[in-house]
């Protein structure tokens, strides 16, 4: 029997279900699953989850982050993640299409960096890379920070999240797995995301989060016909 259902906030320990299978953040024992953690539960393909609420971005190949330049060295540069472990790119994984003998011609300290991690060591360092879609230095624009564990709620099922504050903001985003989006637009478009990813980052428990974000949204369209 499952005793909990979609976006449930559950506790560590938690029996989730007596008869289940366990899926990312939980523990079996004999057939009862339970949760590992404080967090939010995702069922899926007959499988169930725990998303952790709290905590900080471990990095995991094939994530796509955003980063900042923290430092630049002869062949590479060093990536903050927004976190304590080392990250690095290395200039042949950056994809420029030509050399240059001083790196900081490229990208400097500060700049804000798209890209995917393409190994995790075992001490939980990791490497960059910039091949293929939109990765790459970002334009200076808007950075949001966000509990790294919301990013599913943030996006929603099929993407009906983030699409819609895309549609009612009018802003381009990219969201990054470690808690960090980036957002172009205009002004009140820019504050429309940051309520909204606020709203979800704080109150991502609730079962109405969808039609809050929706009415939150509204309101900011509103006000930006009234300004025309």
């Amino acid at each position: 029997m499952l005793f909990v259902k979609n976006y449930d906030v559950v506790t560590p320990g938690e029996m989730l279900a007596d008869e289940g299978i366990g899926g990312n953040g939980t523990y079996s024992e004999g057939k009862k699953v339970f949760s590992k953690f404080l967090g939010t539960v995702i069922l899926s393909n007959g499988q169930i989850n725990v998303n952790q609420l709290n905590g900080a971005y471990m990095p995991k190949e094939g994530d796509e982050i955003i980063g900042r330049i923290a430092a630049v060295e002869d062949t590479y540069w060093v990536v903050d993640l927004g976190n304590s472990y080392y990250c690095r790119l290395d200039a042949r994984e950056a994809n420029t299409g030509y050399r240059v003998e001083d790196l900081s011609e490229l990208m400097n300290v500060g700049d804000v960096v798209y890209a995917k991690i393409l190994r995790v060591g075992r001490d939980m360092s990791s490497s960059l890379g910039l091949r293929g879609g939109r990765f790459g230095k970002l334009p200076a624009n808007m950075l949001i920070k966000f509990n790294p564990m919301k990013i599913s709620r943030i996006i929603g099922k099929d993407g009906s999240m983030i699409n819609m504050i895309r549609e009612r903001s009018k802003c381009d985003i990219i969201l990054g797995k470690n808690g960090v989006a980036w957002v172009n637009g205009d002004k009140l478009g820019k504050e429309a995301v940051l309520s909204a990813i606020n709203m979800i980052d704080t109150d991502a428990y609730m079962g109405d989060i969808f039609e809050r974000v929706r009415e939150t949204l509204e309101k900011f369209s509103i006000n930006k016909d009234e300004a025309r």
